[in-house]
């Protein structure tokens, strides 16, 4: 009979390495997600209240863009980095010298102002 070796390194905190695995295991599923970028154009446009009517199947990436464009200046650097350029929050605040948070903020108003722009264009708005 073969005996299996803990994966735990000898010594360590049992309850810290599993917070630590979960940990990853977690980053893994984010990184997974954020390298589907079709997912993004679902999130944006996609209207959680008009199910049955699947207007938004047609938008390319073109017309997400051409709305994108018609965003205030703030949120269209922080959604355009995080969308199309796949950068992380972090890398956002750094790079525009702000506080993470904000540009969670500034990333969610855009996609609400792109959901609205997009029903607006189609005479749903």
């Amino acid at each position: 009979m073969r005996t299996l070796k803990s994966p735990i390194p000898s010594g360590a905190n049992e309850r810290a390495w599993l917070s630590r695995v979960m940990h990853n295991l977690f980053i893994d599923a984010i990184r997974r997600r954020g390298a589907r970028k079709e997912d993004v154009l679902v999130d944006v446009a996609a209207p959680a209240d008009d199910a049955d009517d699947a207007w938004w199947h047609s938008l390319t990436a073109a017309d997400v863009r051409a709305v994108v464009d018609r965003l205030p200046e703030d949120q269209r650097t922080a959604f355009v980095m995080f969308a199309f350029d796949g950068k992380s929050y972090t890398e956002i605040a750094e790079a525009q010298g702000i506080a993470k948070a904000t540009v969670g903020t500034r990333i969610l108003r855009a996609r609400q102002r792109i959901r609205e722009l997009l029903l607006e264009e189609r005479g749903r708005g």
